[in-house]
């Protein structure tokens, strides 16, 4: 992350992000951020990528969060990486529906236990999305295809996403796909989003705040 030093002392350093949205409206700290980031991270190369996005997110969960908590599980989708299952997951994937859990696997599966929770309480659709990168073999659609796909066919209010920095920063940062009505969709569809960001960006195996996720999922107003 760059760094701004204040003439009064190291103490006193100010990150980019902190300067740029400092007297900004909570409405307007969202936009901005993401429209600076693709000139930023052009012209300073070396900036913290990772970190920018994770202040993003920050921004945008604090935007969007209280009109999630209004909106009813019924009218909900949660979208869960593949890279969080279980190791020796038999990894059925289904070209329309992702991942499929298997009805008779015994293994121990967080990724499952938070599919589960989530058509429990009512959620529309849950879908374990896999890598369109490491399956094209299989017809597996990149992931954000295979989302905006979903959202066009389920029709959600609200969308909650499970993925990495990298993921977002490459396939879903940018201005067209956030307004103040929502974010991303397909057919000009607008979906009020909440986003868990993975720990890192390993596509095979990755690791998330569970309790983090849980909570979100089951954020209600």
């Amino acid at each position: 992350m760059l760094l701004v030093r204040h003439p009064h002392g190291p103490q006193e350093k100010k990150t980019i992000v902190e300067i740029m949205t400092l007297s900004l409206p909570p409405w307007l700290t969202l936009p901005v951020l993401v429209f600076f980031y693709r000139p930023l991270a052009r012209f300073f190369p070396k900036m913290d990528k990772d970190a920018y996005v994770r202040k993003v997110v920050t921004a945008g969960n604090r935007f969007f969060l209280q009109r999630f908590t209004l909106i009813p599980y019924a009218e909900r989708m949660l979208f869960l990486p593949y890279c969080l299952r279980a190791e020796g997951c038999a990894t059925v994937i289904d070209q329309e529906k992702g991942l499929l859990c298997q009805v008779d696997c015994r293994i121990p599966c967080r990724l499952r236990e938070m599919r589960e929770m989530a058509l429990s309480l009512g959620y529309l659709d849950v879908s374990v999305v896999v890598s369109g990168r490491l399956h094209k073999k299989e017809g597996v659609l990149r992931s954000r295809d295979f989302l905006v796909r979903r959202i066009g066919q389920g029709q959600p209010r609200a969308v909650l996403g499970c993925l990495c920095t990298r993921d977002l920063r490459e396939k879903y940062l940018r201005s067209a796909n956030v307004s103040r009505e929502g974010s991303l969709g397909g057919h000009g569809l607008k979906v009020i989003p909440q986003v868990c960001l993975l720990a890192d960006c390993n596509c095979r195996q990755s690791s998330v705040d569970w309790q983090e996720l849980e909570s979100l999922i089951r954020a209600k107003g």
